[in-house]
């Protein structure tokens, strides 16, 4: 009995070869794909954190406006008299200490977005630095390049309620698309009314 040992020509090879290879491409492409969509899922989630966050600490001091237990004279805040759409700012004021005054620390805080960030300082000292508590805040919500006001009063003069609308913006495009993520948040904070 004779047994016949026969190997592999070099077109099964080569057939072999091109399957596993593509194979391989196409799995590496699903893997690049997901890696993308992973990214994109995860840069939305931080925009929206990073705008909910902000509005949670700008409102949470928008609430303490006004506090005035001694019935000092002051107003509760002080708005921008003429906002762009590169600087807005809002200055509130609280008497937290009972005093009978606000020029405490944390006692008059300016609340600023002053391009593509949230920023504040926590004293009436104008030479104190301000510390930023966002970036990335374009207050575009539409995407036209245009941004919106931050602080939006009822009334210029005598305000009682204030609108604040965030809107940020991812660092880097979507890898998918190519566009920008934006989140929007907003809240209506009235104002403690003078005694």
């Amino acid at each position: 009995m004779k047994t016949s040992q026969r190997g592999s020509t070099l077109i099964e090879l080569l057939v072999s070869t091109s399957v596993f290879l593509m194979a391989i491409a196409g799995i590496t492409s699903l893997l690049v794909r997901n890696s993308e969509i992973a990214r994109g899922e995860q840069m939305s989630a931080d925009v929206q954190a990073s705008a909910r966050s902000c509005l949670g600490m700008v409102v949470q001091v928008l609430r303490s406006a006004g506090w005035n237990p001694t019935n000092a004279a002051f107003a509760p805040v002080a708005l921008d008299p003429s906002p762009t759409t590169t600087t807005n700012f809002i200055q509130v004021f609280a008497d937290l200490n009972e005093d009978g005054d606000t020029d405490d620390p944390d006692e008059d805080i300016t609340i600023r977005w002053n391009n593509q960030r949230i920023e504040w300082r926590k004293t009436s000292d104008t030479t104190a630095p301000f510390v930023i508590l966002a970036d990335f805040i374009s207050n575009d919500a539409d995407g036209d390049g245009t941004a919106e006001t931050m602080f939006v009063p009822d009334s210029a003069t005598n305000p009682t309620l204030i609108t604040v609308r965030i809107t940020a913006r991812s660092p880097v495009p979507d890898p998918q698309t190519g566009q920008f993520f934006r989140y929007t948040v907003s809240a209506d904070v009235a104002l403690r009314k003078q005694i």
